[in-house]
């Protein structure tokens, strides 16, 4: 594979929720929710098994932080 045949997110800065958060003032959890259904955002981990809570790891292009902040500012 040549890098003109990379997907766009191997080329940009990738985040994970805690450093979101310490960037914008806001608590990790919080990043978590906004971030978790969102398209674009990696989400490493397993499913949920029995009884077992489902477990996964957040990594968010730059792209996608521009994009939810973006949306979610007010514009007066």
């Amino acid at each position: 594979m040549d890098s003109t045949d990379k997907p766009k997110v191997l080329n940009e800065e990738i985040f994970t929720a805690e450093e979101i958060a310490e960037s914008y003032s806001l608590h990790a959890a919080t990043v978590r929710k906004i971030f978790t259904d969102e398209p674009g955002v990696i989400r490493l981990g397993r499913p949920a098994h029995g009884r077992r809570r489902q477990y996964f790891t957040l990594r968010i292009p730059a792209s996608v932080v521009k994009r939810v902040f973006a949306r979610m500012t007010v514009h007066a």
